[in-house]
């Protein structure tokens, strides 16, 4: 009635007015809509092509799993979604549909033949160095990929790599190039450095040699002020406490053991399984006959399959008459061989010829097959073995059981499923019907921890996903394993929290320590750079000050011999001039050292060194192969047009 008395109403100059009103807002904003991009779901637009905010989702959460599952433990999530992470995904989602794009108007494609051997190729499709079928159609399975898509992924994946590649390949490396970059890599230094550690544990060898930050001493006030200025360092991690319930078909148990008739039954219609059939070993002597060949013609062979019958039975070698005479290009070579021969392998007519024979009377009389007439010889017989029902009998109870439990385990999932479905905000329902425990776990964090539960990354990510984290409610089920689910609820966010000094005291203290003894180092290493300024022998210095000297004649870019960080920053000094030997205080990871860098000898390539220069030469075409796609990229970018949407990563 409230409605018809508004329509009522709605009648007449009126309404016409209130339309009139209505409408012009509604066509300016269609109109504009023919103008204006529809980019809303975009995170990106190149040269007019959207890059969806679906796509770079689906693609960042593809790359997160790839990191995961390369680093392992090592693995932080929180890490792996910062803003700078995104954006750098962005930008290589950004360089692919540039690369796509100019793929496009060049024309490229990739042939049916090149990709389906690149398949083949993948190690991870392999088995013993062979392409497996199974292997392919298991591994896609399992990252819920079919072939199809697989197959249009590395298509896409082999066209983006064309351009980078064909640039990179193309690369050379010019004489001068190749003699540099031995000058730089072979490079050896000659050098002594005074090394002033800050910390007592990091000491020289010897027993007299003194730390320089043993009297070091922390006060309260320096604590608090460090404390205060890095409160970032000091914070707990995010942790969720979980509440899951587990289905396992290995454990859900209630199957009622099968009858003796089912079982016999069973048996008798897979005795493939248990029971090798009898096989034979065979030869033959093919006399090769079109099938609409006319009657003499079809004599005249069985005649001729007849007298070789004959011959092989008066003594005749039989693989000599086939290597003559048979007309299989398969098996003539071999003197007929056809190895051992199993029921169902040959024609009807064939085997039934075969299974005829004796080994007192091998040689048949000629039959014909669709492909002409044969003489067969039984060579060995191989008896039927294998397995009684008393013996197979426990396989097929135990197969039995075990499909017994994967139905009720799938006739649970879905009950479960359902449960959960109808009110996803607890477990309860769902353990109290199907008889299963609510279990806890935790706390972990967002790298998980070495708990069942929290090892399991999936389940982790899971606990810490938007639909569980962030909604409260129970997450997807989660496979641990084939016919193994788990599903997972939050019960206790514990989020990132700033942890009081008193826990943190002794990394503050350590903190601190580092700091001071640190600066006491720098000032202690300019004091004596300022001595070798002044003519001081570094030797004497040295020994004077009880420090640890380093002594080292043509040391390699490569050198193993002495500390890493002092040998990088021995390499990066300028060369000594006229003036004498380089002077530099560099800093160590421990301390820093007072370096006198004396000489400097260049690497060089003779004309004994082909093939060191070979393998320079491919690393410097490489190098330079990556600069030039680099550069393609970079041109790319420059000419087109590129817009991001910064609000939507």
């Amino acid at each position: 009635m409230v409605l018809q008395s508004i329509r009522d109403r709605l009648t007449g100059i009126i309404a016409i007015f209130i339309f009139a009103i209505l409408i012009i807002p509604f066509a300016f904003v269609g109109v504009s809509s023919y103008f204006q991009s529809d980019a809303v779901n975009a995170v990106a637009l190149v040269n007019d092509q959207e890059i969806t905010i679906g796509e770079f989702n689906a693609g960042f959460q593809n790359y997160r799993r790839r990191m995961q599952a390369q680093m392992g433990a090592a693995f932080d999530p929180v890490a792996f979604d910062q803003p700078i992470v995104r954006r750098q995904f962005l930008d290589q989602m950004i360089d692919e549909e540039l690369l796509a794009q100019v793929a496009i108007d060049a024309g490229l494609a990739v042939d049916n033949q090149y990709l389906a051997q690149s398949i083949r190729d993948l190690p991870g499709f392999q088995v013993d160095g062979e392409f497996n079928a199974d292997v392919y159609q298991a591994r896609l399975a399992s990252q819920g990929m079919t072939p199809k898509q697989f197959e249009a992924e590395m298509r896409a994946s082999i066209l983006l790599g064309q351009f980078p590649s064909a640039i990179g390949t193309s690369a050379i490396a010019t004489d001068w190039e190749i003699r540099d970059y031995a000058r730089l890599l072979d490079q050896k230094r000659s050098f002594n450095a005074i090394v002033i550690p800050a910390f007592p544990e990091a000491e020289a060898a010897e027993e007299e040699a003194v730390a320089i930050a043993d009297d070091i001493v922390v006060t309260e006030e320096a604590v608090v002020a460090w404390y205060e200025d890095n409160l970032r360092d000091y914070m707990s991690d995010e942790q969720v406490i979980i509440e899951f319930i587990e289905l396992d078909a290995a454990t859900i148990g209630g199957a009622v053991e099968p009858d003796e008739e089912m079982l016999k039954g069973r048996f008798e219609e897979q005795q493939s399984r248990f029971i090798t059939p009898e096989s034979r070993l065979a030869s033959h002597i093919l006399i090769e006959l079109d099938a609409s060949a006319p009657e003499v013609d079809v004599e005249t062979a069985r005649q001729q399959a007849e007298a070789l019958a004959e011959r092989a039975r008066a003594g005749e070698d039989f693989a000599e008459l086939a290597r003559e005479n048979s007309q299989d290009l398969g098996s003539s070579e071999e003197g007929g061989d056809l190895g051992w021969v199993e029921p169902g392998f040959m024609v009807q007519a064939f085997e039934d010829g075969l299974y005829e024979l004796t080994l007192e009377s091998p040689i048949s009389e000629p039959i014909q097959t669709g492909f002409g007439w044969h003489v067969i010889y039984l060579r060995e017989i191989r008896p039927s073995e294998g397995m009684s029902y008393t013996e197979a009998r426990e396989i097929l109870v135990e197969e039995y059981m075990a499909e017994a439990d994967e139905r009720r385990f799938l006739e649970q999932a879905d009950r479960l499923v359902d449960i959960i479905y109808e009110d996803p905000t607890t477990l309860d329902a769902a353990a109290n019907e199907l008889g299963l425990e609510v279990r806890e776990a935790g706390p972990f964090g967002r790298a998980g921890d070495q708990s069942f539960i929290g090892g399991n990354m999936e389940i982790v990510n899971a606990a810490f996903s938007d639909l569980v984290l962030g909604q409260g409610v129970v997450s997807d089920p989660i496979d641990l394993d084939e016919n193994h689910i788990v599903l997972v609820k939050l019960k206790e966010h514990l989020p990132e929290a700033q942890l009081p000094l008193e826990d943190v005291r002794e990394q503050v203290v350590a903190s601190v320590r580092r700091q001071l003894g640190m600066e006491r180092a720098s000032a202690a290493a300019d004091g004596l750079l300022a001595s070798l300024q002044g003519g001081a022998d570094i030797a004497e210095l040295a020994n004077l000050e009880g420090l640890e000297l380093v002594e080292s004649d043509d040391t390699e870019r490569r050198s193993t011999l002495i500390d890493a960080r002092l040998r990088d920053e021995i390499f990066l000094l300028d060369r000594p001039g006229e003036s004498g030997p380089v002077l530099a205080v560099v800093e160590l990871d421990g301390g820093y050292a007072v370096v006198q860098l004396s000489s400097v000898t260049d690497g060089e390539l003779t004309s004994e060194d082909e093939m060191r220069k070979q393998a320079y030469l491919r690393r410097v075409s490489i190098s330079s192969g990556n600069t030039e796609a680099l550069g393609f990229l970079k041109m790319l970018r420059e000419q087109s047009v590129i817009e991001v949407y910064e609000d939507r990563l």
